[in-house]
């Protein structure tokens, strides 16, 4: 039996999400999109999961989560009881397959699976990684069986409105990268993904990527990092995502578009001097348009509440939300002079007359 093309899996998937989307007396009028940043499981978390359970580290923060439509997140490193760890690395995560309830129970929903780690203990467990995370219901993009299967995206629909949620790397072993005949993760190369976007732009009102990449513990993107993420969005995203420094960096608004250079860290098994509080990015997509895009601070320092993240409110949000507006700066675009504080958020208001292009 011969595989279905990427048009006729990608075609059966959205018309699945479509349908789903149907369902209810009343459409809303919003699909809201929330983007956390790398989960790593092992270590510190493994250890207090051992001591408290599986809702142990998302319990301070799941019903914040709940307030979204869905919940994206970088899952750093594999999950399975199965694989070798590569011979080359000196970090390398692998957690056992029961440690994937830590994110049902916390309510995560789209695993974004492209980036250095999740190829830590080979194929095996980067296919097991896959399958127990569908098994909890979390969709997943950014590897897979072969490069087509690793490059396609989570579709997610509410409404009638839909989005296609990207993962790419460019960072790791070149024996981690999937090719036309073996498993691995999905890689960065400019001219595949506005390929990708300009095929899913036909099926989907929305794109939005997430990029693994850039340089750890740094404030600011690199200027090949800004070049790529602005030739994404000229190429039709409506919004890129990035991870991987393991602290926050600045935000751009580029063409009426978001880029968010880095999350930061989300839910991270580490302690080291280098880690502080962090953000989650929230987008509210209309049937016009991205209407408004949100920035949440969380907590990173584990001093108080050992690996478990929580929303951060008062003058400790205001102080991580203020220097996110002053590494923003350099990016010389409309972020800084128009976001404003809302509710221990910054909240940033899209164009109204913004049309689907």
């Amino acid at each position: 039996m011969t595989m279905p093309s990427r048009t006729a899996v990608a075609l059966i998937i959205l018309l699945f999400a479509v349908c789903t989307s149907l369902q209810g007396e009343e459409a809303p009028r919003e699909i809201s999109l929330l983007f956390c940043g790398d989960v790593m499981l092992d270590w510190g978390i493994r250890e207090a999961v051992e001591k408290e359970g599986y809702g142990f580290p998302l319990r301070r923060i799941r019903g914040f989560l709940s307030g979204f439509d869905y919940r994206f997140f970088n899952m750093e490193g594999p999950i399975s009881d199965r694989g070798e760890p590569h011979a080359d690395k000196k970090y390398i995560f692998n957690v056992p397959s029961g440690m994937v309830r830590v994110l049902a129970e916390g309510r995560l929903d789209g695993a974004l699976l492209a980036n250095n780690h999740l190829s830590d203990f080979g194929n095996i467990a980067l296919l097991d990684t896959i399958a127990n995370l569908s098994a909890e219901g979390i969709r997943c993009a950014g590897a897979g069986i072969d490069a087509e299967t690793a490059s396609l995206p989570i579709l997610v629909s509410r409404g009638g409105i839909s989005v296609a949620v990207f993962s790419y790397t460019n960072l790791g072993y070149r024996d981690a990268y999937a090719t036309a005949s073996a498993p691995g993760i999905a890689r960065a190369v400019l001219d595949s993904m506005r390929k990708d976007i300009e095929q899913f732009k036909r099926f989907t009102d929305f794109i939005v990527v997430n990029l693994h990449w850039g340089d750890e513990y740094t404030n600011y993107p690199s200027e090949d990092q800004v070049e790529m993420a602005r030739a994404l969005i000229d190429g039709g995203a409506d919004a890129v995502i990035g991870h991987h420094s393991h602290v926050y960096q600045g935000i751009e608004v580029y063409r009426g578009r978001p880029i968010v250079y880095s999350l930061g860290n989300f839910l991270f098994g580490s302690i080291n001097e280098d880690i502080r509080d962090n953000i989650v990015v929230a987008f509210d997509f209309s049937k016009k348009g991205l209407s408004s895009m949100r920035v949440y601070p969380i907590t990173g320092n584990t001093a108080s509440h050992p690996f478990q993240p929580a929303r951060l409110s008062g003058g400790e949000a205001q102080g991580v939300l203020n220097h996110v507006l002053d590494i923003s700066r350099p990016l010389r675009s409309d972020f800084p002079k128009k976001a404003f504080m809302v509710d221990s958020s910054l909240l940033y208001r899209f164009d109204a007359d913004l049309k689907l292009r």
